[in-house]
């Protein structure tokens, strides 16, 4: 039985709640209890079906190839807690991007604190966005930054080793919240002239809606979705990048850089995006 149902069955019939039923613990972790935290991230699968251990720890050995061996536990049907022999593993697995298993994204996370388990949020997601149709004259760091900000938190805009931002497409690290649908074109307002449609691209997506935009299950799985093709719903495969070369994070200035479909533009009319814009003027 699952944690959250166990909750359940036990408060439901409760003639009465006494002191005896009851430890005090306090609101910040124990030298013993960061110990027991240390070198262990929280991950929760977005899979609409059960995930087995093995076959996650199966998965995640070959893709990650740590120095030594991650301990994998199950902490609920989705969630798991993954114990590192080494710092620099932990801190390479967490920064290295986005991790899937069959096809459906990882949420990774540090703990913090002593709240409970399912109490835990994963509502954000850490993606490289490459950012299409920026002006020249605009790929500048701030304004890349502020683009960025349309989308979720930006954590870190890339610049090549000559600290700029000129090329095919500006590159930009963000934290999603991924409970809301992802977003894939933002405009550049200028003064006095049109706003200029920014496709935008994710690098390394999982499987997410094409019919409502949100991660974690297909769209003929969505209770959106009536039947319509694919060419007439909302999303679809040109958001997702093309895979990039390198071990973890690969410039944006490599000269195997993907295409961008013009439907990206084309599906997205200029009435829906008022809250998608960025004025570098501002």
């Amino acid at each position: 039985m699952e944690t959250e149902e166990l909750i359940r069955k036990g408060k439901a019939i409760t003639l009465e709640v006494g002191k005896a039923n009851k430890v005090v613990v306090g609101n910040v972790m124990t030298g013993k209890e960061r110990e027991l935290m240390e070198g262990c991230l929280l991950g929760k699968v977005l899979h609409l079906r059960g995930v087995s251990r093995e076959g996650l720890k199966s998965a995640l050995q070959q893709v990650w190839r740590t120095t030594d061996e991650v301990k994998i536990e199950k902490l609920g049907s989705k969630i798991f807690m993954f114990k590192f022999a080494s710092e620099v593993d932990e801190r390479r697995v967490l920064s290295g991007g986005q991790w899937h298993f069959e096809r459906a994204l990882i949420v990774l996370k540090e703990r913090s604190g002593i709240e409970e388990i399912m109490k835990q949020s994963f509502t954000h997601a850490t993606f490289w966005v490459q950012l299409h149709n920026v002006p020249v004259g605009c790929m500048d760091q701030e304004i890349i930054g502020e683009l960025g900000k349309v989308i979720g938190i930006v954590e870190e805009v890339d610049t090549g080793k000559e600290r700029k931002c000129i090329g095919q497409y500006a590159r930009v690290r963000i934290s999603i919240d991924i409970t809301q649908p992802l977003k894939k074109i933002i405009y550049l307002e200028q003064e006095g002239a049109e706003d200029v449609p920014i496709p935008v691209v994710y690098e390394r997506l999982p499987e997410f809606c094409f019919c409502c935009g949100l991660i974690g299950h297909q769209y003929k799985e969505c209770e959106k979705y009536k039947g319509q093709p694919n060419d007439k719903l909302a999303y679809g495969v040109w958001m997702q990048a093309a895979p990039l070369f390198g071990k973890f994070r690969t410039s944006r200035f490599s000269k195997r850089g993907p295409k961008v479909n013009d439907k990206i533009v084309s599906q997205t009319t200029k009435s829906n995006h008022k809250n998608s814009k960025c004025n570098p003027n501002s």
